[in-house]
């Protein structure tokens, strides 16, 4: 049957070859809009996952938060990395490089603890450590393995009291983490500063133990969602419990909404192009075999089976198929290759507009040959019961 149904598509090849581009015509721009798709929704996810900050929530009001509310946030999988913080207030440390005296530099203080995702690749660090940003360690005049000396005023009973607290700079911060003055330091330290400024300690203090600072309630927190889809709920579900917080829930359901809307989009198109190819590939199947009615008698009369001859259209159908996907796969990277051309650097930086892998040529060849044998079940099963005294009747 094999040979003999392609023997037929030779013999009429030129209907053969309009065939496959008829599916070449259809499939080819549903290949390259799922492409863009693909392309335009990645590259701006990309971009977003690029931003350290883009999967950050951040607590914007003081509260009085408990441990045990810390204990559920980590335990929640979509919660990849929560620390507290303190008040936003005290905060704020000066710095000074000792080789310079008298030029102290302002900075806030964030908390970070292993794991950060504002500090890749950082592990624990020692309570008296410094991750600096870039513009505050340009400013200070020191290099990485330096050391500054952190001080915090307060005035208590009409005396100046000063608590001074000598760090080293352990590494400086990705600029994606922070675009101005910044201090990443160890939760003790903030806390520290925020009780010396309460005046609950003295100005000889020193940081605790992280266990012990861990068991106190905090003012706020900052935390970042495992993957971009958590953001958007994460905050609704913070702001329902009256918990204001700072994200980028917006830019991610914007985003989200974009990759539904354009599935929406490509859906429709591909139901309603893929519908009508079908339909067309159907008939166009079983006008064939109303046309070959006579030959498929005689063939059924020297003794073929029904089953071979439901075969013959299936056969053909799929043939028509694979030589109309790839014909359709070689135009899409054509005009992909085009598209990517034409908007480099202009819409998703310098990824790819129009994104074409080899899964989804696979899947648009699997499922144009399997739309096109369901299409030709009928004309096979017409062929099949094609009677043999057809033959000879119309003979």
């Amino acid at each position: 049957m094999l040979r003999l149904a392609f023997a037929d598509l030779w013999h009429e090849r030129v209907l053969f070859l309009c065939s496959a581009l008829a599916c070449a015509a259809v499939l080819a721009p549903l290949i390259v809009l799922f492409g863009l798709r693909q392309g335009v929704v990645a590259g701006l996810r990309a971009e977003l996952l690029e931003d350290p900050r883009a999967r950050e929530i951040v607590s914007v009001v003081n509260r009085t938060l408990e441990p045990a509310l810390f204990e559920r946030l980590g335990a929640d999988p979509r919660i990849a990395f929560v620390v507290p913080r303190t008040r936003a207030l005290s905060a704020t440390i000066l710095l000074e490089n000792p080789e310079r005296p008298g030029s102290g530099l302002r900075v806030e203080l964030l908390p970070t603890a292993p794991g950060d995702p504002l500090l890749p690749g950082r592990s624990a660090m020692d309570p008296d450590q410094f991750v600096l940003s870039a513009t505050a360690l340009q400013r200070l005049g020191v290099a990485v393995g330096g050391t500054v000396l952190a001080s915090v005023a307060r005035s208590r009973d009409g005396q100046r009291e000063v608590l001074d607290l000598p760090m080293r700079v352990a590494a400086v911060a990705p600029a994606s983490a922070a675009l101005r003055d910044v201090a990443f330091a160890t939760v003790p330290v903030l806390l520290l500063t925020e009780d010396f400024l309460d005046g609950t300690a003295a100005p000889d203090a020193r940081p605790v133990r992280e266990e012990e600072a861990r068991l106190r309630p905090f003012a706020g927190f900052r935390l970042h969602a495992a993957r971009l889809e958590d953001v958007p709920a994460l905050d609704r579900e913070f702001r329902l419990a009256g918990i204001e917080v700072s994200s980028r829930a917006e830019a991610v359901a914007g985003l989200l909404r974009l990759d539904r809307n354009l599935a929406l989009l490509f859906l429709t198109i591909a139901g309603a192009g893929g519908v009508g190819y079908l339909v067309s590939l159907g008939v166009g199947l079983w006008a064939q075999v109303e046309r070959k009615r006579r030959d498929l008698a005689l063939l059924a009369l020297l003794g073929l089976r029904r089953r071979a001859l439901l075969a013959l259209p299936l056969i053909q159908a799929a043939a028509v198929a694979l030589v109309g996907a790839v014909l359709a796969i070689a135009i899409a990277v054509g005009v992909a290759t085009v598209l990517n051309r034409a908007f480099a650097g202009s819409v998703t930086g310098e990824r790819p507009v129009c994104l074409l892998t080899l899964p989804m040529a696979a899947a648009a060849i699997g499922v144009t040959l399997l739309g096109a044998l369901l299409a030709a079940v009928l004309a096979g099963l017409r062929a099949g019961a094609v009677p043999p005294a057809a033959g000879l009747s119309e003979g």
